[in-house]
């Protein structure tokens, strides 16, 4: 008995082994961050993955404990918040409910996960430490030069002594403006043009940086530098300038709180204030828009060491407070992400040197050098050369384009110190390019130049991956990916060089497929903020937020970027807290809407937005082919009237506001009326205008406003136009988005395809067979070569042509708990390679047609369930495999492979349910 039960045992514990090898839980992140700094929520959202070799595993309970220490939790004790065994499936935004957190600290986690009654595997522990989550324990004061700054960069220092052994120092550092912030002669963190732009009279977002490692015993130093940022706009005669120019708040200023715990129990705090003391540095002029130009002759050497002798600086003087709280950047701050070499280079004449780095990119150039001292090297880019439309590789005798003051106007003037080499890159400003110039102030080619392109942007995550057998829908979504890094910039921009600006249209537009692209929860979770905090008193929602960078063009599709992304982050990312945090202010903005119906150009039509606050204001739609805007502005800004009121009702509801729920359900559908009282022709199934306008069509379809026994009708005229245009779209960024899901639904899965492959006028085949790497402002090729606008296309790409549905087409759930996979497989298109990192996992989804057969690769995130549908032109003659076994034959389900649970037909495909797993799929 004894040796049975011995054996027994033995089993149980290579089983349990096994187990615990096979599945494993990872990916784990506080508030969508994995082991995140200065976190200032007081209840902050716990996440999670599970990846297992099994198919078809699930949660089926979890734990999770927060201790103070790591060794606590490795312990499998969590003293701070202890959840129990909870049952459920839940892995995504799980609310921390333990005691109080404390500010600044460290604070340590782990989950537990049980895949049935008995199985359970832990984590590995992670962490995430508290910001100051008490205004009253801010010490720090806002501290600046005497002198107005202007152009130049000032430099600030601190000494102080450290003489005990430290347990952990903490750095929280921000800035109006742009700042670099220094410890004994080391920059501090990978950040720059820190922190992201906000209104700072609303919001100021501080880092935080962990710098145990950067003091010493004895004298330490504090350091920064500090640039002009968004706080001190000015216009420079000569220097690029978006708008008016000349927008300044002050001076640039600093506020740091460096936070020091001993071991022995004692802490203290070095914070910014009159003690610290000031110099003129060797940025003389630093511009958002303008440049950069650095004197080397006026560097400081070792000012930020701690044995430097500060004692002719001046002393600082303390700032008025720029007026917005003080808020963590819980987001990926902006970072040097890649350096690109040039692939070609020119050196036209003496002291003109031109490089092409084969790709558009945003960010600043790098410079190593080997010259005179004094000699000035000027750089500056643009997108194209010889002043042409379009970009093309380089060749000798090309010139760099200065048709565009935004190119010709920009750039960084460096002055040489010595005969040695010298490095520089700009520290306070950005800006849009592929080519780039240098020349010298003496005509004289440097005795050694080197010059690379430095990719800057936020860092988030790439979340997505599309690979096709068409080469031209492979560049149209590298393009895309280009153009939404290059616009990714602490909020959505429109273009990196003109404007700069946080247009809420495009950047609503883009939001769906740069969801499936890059990780963007913390990204939009801040520019939601932004929106909410420029917030007009009368409800309205500017047309960019913040407001301090870029204009104010756009209309009522703009605003609405303050309902929709919440709404897609919604479900995206199973977040109802961001609707709880904003739908007060969403309410405000409806009800702005509301009152404008009636102050509007016609205020006998209450439901019926038309134009107001003139041109700019009231925009319909944005650069469609041959056009800047639209025939008929009221269309578009009531329909996303319309359209708000429906998804507020949703909102409501999903948070229990049913009486609210009531009213804007009923104000949708009385807006309904309305709009097709007033725009729909019946006789000739338009909206808004007498000729088709695919803009107008589509949003009446995508909104589900067309009246009954109509629908197929207005699904035609689209069909019919896009047809009489030689399979064309004629639609500017709002309906383009749409234009692809609509046609692929209405059962035009080829048109679609060839919509999307055309390579003349008007098509993103034409940019790309004109040598474009990024997305353009106009089909034309005018103006800016780096918008993400259009981007919306490679919603297509990932949804309908690999199959990977979101939670927004209907059959995928929120949180990608249930995952619809249909790929659409147009006749001349080979293969898709395709995955998105959902909050639930890694969806894949790979298909390819072979001689004969039709192989469909799939992964199913474990705690996940998926259905595929495979398509099949013949349902009872066909054979599908899995593996190598059959699962379908003789017009019926066989069953007994693991993981495939029931194969139902649905018109000419049949639609596999399965759970977790990887799956190969193959229909003979």
């Amino acid at each position: 008995m004894k040796k049975t039960y011995f054996l027994f045992l033995i089993a149980i514990i290579i089983i349990s082994c096994v187990q615990n090898h096979k599945t494993n839980i990872s990916e784990l992140t506080v508030e969508y961050l994995t082991n995140p700094l200065g976190v200032d929520v007081e209840q902050p959202r716990f996440s999670w993955k599970i990846f297992s070799e099994e198919r078809d595993e699930k949660q089926t309970a979890y734990q999770i404990i927060v201790g103070e220490s790591a060794k606590e939790t490795e312990n499998e004790t969590g003293s701070v918040w202890d959840s129990g065994k909870i049952s459920g499936d839940e892995t995504v935004n799980v609310e921390f409910s333990g005691k109080p957190l404390q500010s600044n600290t460290k604070y340590f986690w782990r989950v537990r996960v049980w895949l049935d009654d008995k199985t359970s595997v832990w984590s590995e522990p992670a962490f995430f430490h508290t910001g100051i989550l008490n205004k009253n324990e801010w010490a720090a004061k806002w501290i600046t030069t005497q002198n107005e700054i202007i152009d130049a960069s000032p430099l600030l220092r601190k000494q102080f002594k450290v003489e005990k052994e430290i347990e952990q120092a903490v750095a929280y550092v921000t800035a109006a403006g742009f700042y670099e912030f220094y410890l004994n002669g080391q920059k501090v963190g990978n950040h720059v043009l820190d922190p992201g732009v906000t209104d700072y009279r609303e919001t100021i977002l501080y880092s935080t940086y962990d710098v145990t490692d950067l003091l010493k015993n004895g004298t330490n130093t504090a350091g920064a530098m500090l640039g002009n940022g968004a706080w001190n706009f000015r216009k420079t005669e000569g220097r690029w300038s978006w708008g008016g120019g000349g927008a300044s708040f002050g001076n640039p200023a600093l506020w740091m709180q460096l936070m020091i715990d001993y071991a022995d129990g004692c802490s203290e705090v070095i914070v910014s204030d009159n003690s610290w003391k000031t110099t003129d540095g060797p940025v003389t002029f630093n511009n958002l828009y303008g440049g950069e130009d650095y004197d080397a002759q006026k560097e400081v050497p070792g000012w930020a060491d701690a044995d430097f002798d500060d004692a002719g600086w001046n002393p600082v003087i303390v700032a008025n407070e720029p007026g917005g709280n003080l808020k963590s950047q819980l987001t990926p701050a902006i970072e040097v992400t890649q350096t690109l070499e040039p692939v070609k280079e020119t050196n036209p004449e003496p002291g003109v040197f031109l490089f092409d780095l084969g790709q558009n990119i945003a960010g600043w150039w790098k410079l190593e050098v080997k010259g005179s001292p004094g000699q000035v090297i000027r750089i500056r880019g643009s997108e194209t050369l010889n002043d042409s439309l379009f970009p093309k590789p380089l060749e000798e005798g090309d010139k760099m384009s200065t048709k565009f003051d935004y190119h010709a106007q920009t750039w960084t003037d460096y002055t040489l110190k010595s005969n040695e080499t010298e490095v520089y890159e700009p520290r306070f400003f950005y800006t849009g390019f592929r080519y780039i110039e240098v020349t010298t102030s003496d005509d004289k080619n440097p005795e050694y130049l080197k010059v690379e392109g430095r990719v800057v942007r936020s860092a988030n995550k790439r979340n997505g991956t599309f690979e096709s057998s068409d080469s031209l829908l492979n560049q149209i979504h590298r393009a895309g990916v280009w153009s939404q890094m290059g616009n990714m910039q602490s909020y959505p921009t429109d273009c990196p060089h003109r404007e700069k600006g946080a247009y809420n249209g495009d950047g609503q537009v883009i939001a769906e497929a740069s969801m499936h692209d890059f990780h963007m929860a913390p990204f939009y979770t801040k520019w939601l903020n932004d929106m909410r905090d420029s917030q007009e008193e009368n409800g309205r929602i500017p047309n960019t937020s913040p407001v301090l960078v870029g204009g104010m063009g756009g209309g009522v599709a703009w605003g609405s970027a303050y309902i929709l992304i919440p709404w897609w982050m919604h479900h995206y990312y199973d977040d109802t807290r961001i609707l709880e945090e904003h739908y007060p202010v969403m309410k405000e903005y409806l009800q702005y809407l509301k009152n404008l119906g009636s102050k509007d150009e016609d205020p006998s039509e209450p439901f019926i937005i038309d134009n107001f606050d003139g041109y700019w204001y009231s925009l319909g739609e944005w650069c469609a082919p041959g056009e800047s805007d639209c025939p008929n502005h009221p269309v578009v800004n009531t329909f996303y009237y319309y359209y708000n009121s429906l998804l507020l009702s949703q909102i409501a509801d999903e948070l229990g506001f049913e009486t609210d729920a009531e009213t804007f359900r009923a104000l949708s559908d009385t807006i309904k009326q309305h709009f097709n009282r007033k725009f729909f022709n019946p006789e000739t199934a338009l909206y808004g205008t007498e000729e088709t306008y695919q803009t107008y069509q589509l949003l009446a379809l995508v909104g589900d406003v067309v009246p009954e026994g109509y629908r197929d009708k207005v699904f035609q005229t689209i069909v019919d136009d896009i047809k009489m245009r030689d399979d064309h779209l004629n639609t500017g960024i709002i309906g383009t988005k749409y234009l692809w899901p609509v046609l692929v639904e209405g059962g035009e899965n080829e048109l679609a395809y060839s919509v999307a492959t055309q390579t003349t006028w008007p098509s993103f085949g034409y940019w790309i067979e004109n040598n474009s790497t990024t997305l353009l402002e106009k089909w034309s090729g005018e103006n800016s070569h780096n918008h993400q606008m259009f981007g919306s296309i490679t919603e297509y790409f990932y949804k309908f042509l690999a199959g990977i549905q979101s939670p927004m087409e209907g059959n995928t759930t929120k949180g990608y708990r249930q995952i619809h996979i249909e790929p659409h497989v147009p006749q001349d298109l080979g293969f898709v390679n395709a995955s998105v990192e959902t909050v639930a996992g890694k969806v894949v989804s790979n298909w390819k047609k072979e001689d004969g057969s039709f192989a469909h690769e799939v992964v199913v995130p474990m705690n996940t369930a998926a259905t595929v549908a495979l398509p099949v032109s013949d349902i009872e003659n066909v054979t599908v495999f899995e593996g190598s076994e059959k699962i379908w034959e003789n017009n019926a389900y066989l069953e007994g492979v693991s993981g495939i649970h029931k194969i139902t037909k649905e018109n000419d495909r049949l639609v596999v349910e399965t759970g977790s797993g990887n799956y190969r799929f193959r229909v003979e």
